[in-house]
C-alpha cells in the first residue's frame, strides 16, 4: 500500500466515459492511475487519502502544437528563433513554467534550433527543469528562402532525406516540415505548396522508415492537399482551408491542430507584429476563413488536437475558442487531451484511466458546465506529484527512469 494515493475531489472527467464523475476520485500507485471513482468502491482500506477539497479533475492538458524560446507578443518570431542559445535557455525556462502553471502536463515541441528541444526534454524528464513532458521535432524543414527557413532551408528529394535522418538522430519524436507560408511572414503564401509532392512524399516515406510520424505546417490551398495525400499526420493550423481541402483531410484521415490563440489572442501575433501592415492584412484574413470554415471541419469529422503555438500559459484559450464555435464544453477538453494523446499515438497521457500516467489538473469549477474554469487552475500534478501548488509555485516532476520511459 506505501505507493498508493487516493486523491479525493468533487468529480472526474477523465476523457474516456461520457460527462463527469460526480464525487470520484483519483487511485493513483506509483505514478500511474489504478482507478477512479468514489472512495467506498475503489480506495482500500489503509491506503493514503488526500482530500482536494471541491475540485474537479481532467487529464493534463496536452498542447499539440508549441515552442520553447517564442514569445509571439514580441515579434519577429523567425529572429527569436536563431538567437543565441543561452539567450533561448534562459527563457524558455520561464515558458515552460508558464506551460505547466496553466495544466499543461505534456507539450509538443515544433521546431527548436541549437538542439535545445532535446536539451529541455533531458532536462525536464530529469527534474531539473519544471514543465510539461516534451515530444521535440528537432530543426524544421522549409526550403530556402521560404516561411520557416530563417536558420538554412532544405531542398530536394535526397536532401530532405538527409535531414530527416540528422533529426531522427537527434532524438526527434516527430519531423516537422512547412508547406505553406506563415500568418507571421510578410513575403509568403498561405496557400501555395512550397515543397514539391515529391519532396513531401520523399520526407513521409523517410520518416516512416524510422517510425515517425510528420506534421506540416499549412493554412490551405496545395499546402494542405498535397501533405494530407502524401500521408502526413496532420496539417498545423489551417486557417484558410477550402473546400478541397476539407474533404482531401476527410478522404485521408489528416488531423488538424488548431492554434486559434496565436492567430485570436490579443496578446499573439496582433501585438507582436502590429507595425506590419502586411502581416496584420493576413491576420484579418486568417480570422476571418477560420471563423467561417469551423462548421465544415467539425460537420467532416476531422479530428482535431490544440496548440497554443507559443503563447505559453493561455492553453485553455483554445478549448475555450472551440466551445466559441460550435463545440461542446465535452468535445473541447477532448481536442485538449485525449485527441492530443491519439494524435502523437501516444498511449500513457491524456486520459486518466488505469495505467495512464497520473498527470491531472484540479480545477476550482466545474468545465463541462462553463470552459472558463479551465482558467481557474487549483494544482497541476504529473506522475501523481504536485508540480504546481494553489498559489500558483512550481517545481520540477520527479525524475522519470529514463528519457524513453516517458511515453511508452
Amino acid at each position: 500500500m506505501a505507493d498508493l494515493t487516493f486523491f479525493h475531489a468533487a468529480g472526474v472527467f477523465d476523457a474516456v466515459r461520457p460527462g463527469l464523475q460526480a464525487g470520484a476520485g483519483l487511485l493513483v500507485d506509483d505514478g500511474r492511475v489504478a482507478a477512479v471513482g468514489p472512495p467506498d468502491e475503489v480506495c482500500p482500506p489503509g491506503v493514503t487519502r488526500v482530500d482536494l477539497g471541491e475540485v474537479y479533475l481532467v487529464p493534463g492538458f496536452v498542447d499539440a502544437h508549441t515552442h520553447v524560446t517564442i514569445r509571439p507578443g514580441e515579434g519577429d518570431q523567425h529572429r527569436q528563433l536563431v538567437q543565441p542559445p543561452a539567450w533561448q535557455a534562459v527563457r524558455g525556462v520561464d515558458n515552460l513554467r508558464r506551460m505547466l502553471s496553466c495544466g499543461v502536463t505534456t507539450a509538443r515541441i515544433m521546431t527548436e534550433e541549437h538542439g535545445i528541444d532535446a536539451h529541455f526534454k533531458a532536462a525536464v524528464a530529469t527534474g531539473e527543469v519544471a514543465g510539461p513532458a516534451l515530444r521535440i521535432a528537432g530543426r524544421g524543414l522549409s526550403p530556402t528562402g521560404k516561411h520557416g527557413s530563417a536558420a538554412g532551408g532544405v531542398d530536394g528529394p535526397d536532401a530532405v532525406r538527409r535531414a530527416v535522418r540528422a533529426n531522427a538522430d537527434l532524438g526527434a519524436d516527430h519531423i516537422k516540415i512547412f508547406t505553406t507560408g506563415g500568418v507571421s511572414s510578410t513575403d509568403s503564401s498561405l496557400e501555395e505548396s512550397n515543397y514539391s509532392a515529391e519532396e513531401i512524399s520523399a520526407i513521409v516515406d523517410a520518416a516512416s522508415e524510422l517510425g515517425l510520424m510528420v506534421s506540416a505546417h499549412a493554412h490551405g490551398g496545395a499546402g494542405v492537399d498535397l501533405p494530407a495525400a502524401a500521408g502526413v499526420r496532420s496539417v498545423e493550423h489551417g486557417a484558410m482551408l477550402t473546400d478541397s481541402n476539407i474533404t482531401t483531410m476527410a478522404e485521408h484521415g489528416t488531423w488538424l491542430v488548431l492554434t486559434n490563440t496565436i492567430l485570436f489572442h490579443p496578446s499573439g501575433i496582433e501585438q507582436g507584429d502590429a507595425r506590419e501592415p502586411a502581416i496584420l492584412r493576413k491576420v484579418h484574413q486568417a480570422r476571418e476563413s477560420a471563423r467561417a470554415v469551423a462548421d465544415q471541419v467539425r460537420a467532416a469529422g476531422i479530428p482535431i488536437a490544440l496548440g497554443t503555438d507559443s503563447m505559453h500559459g493561455l492553453f485553455g484559450y483554445e478549448m475555450q475558442w472551440l466551445t466559441e464555435h460550435g463545440w461542446s464544453t465535452e468535445d473541447a477538453l477532448r481536442a485538449g487531451t485525449v485527441h492530443g494523446a491519439e494524435l502523437m499515438g501516444v498511449t500513457d497521457v491524456g486520459a486518466l484511466e488505469p495505467g495512464r500516467r497520473a498527470d491531472f489538473v484540479a480545477l476550482r469549477r466545474d468545465p463541462l458546465a462553463d470552459i472558463t474554469a479551465v482558467y481557474d487552475v487549483a494544482g497541476v500534478y504529473r506522475h501523481g506529484c504536485q508540480v504546481v501548488d494553489r498559489d500558483g509555485f512550481t517545481r520540477p516532476a520527479p525524475p522519470t527512469p529514463t528519457q524513453h520511459e516517458e511515453h511508452r
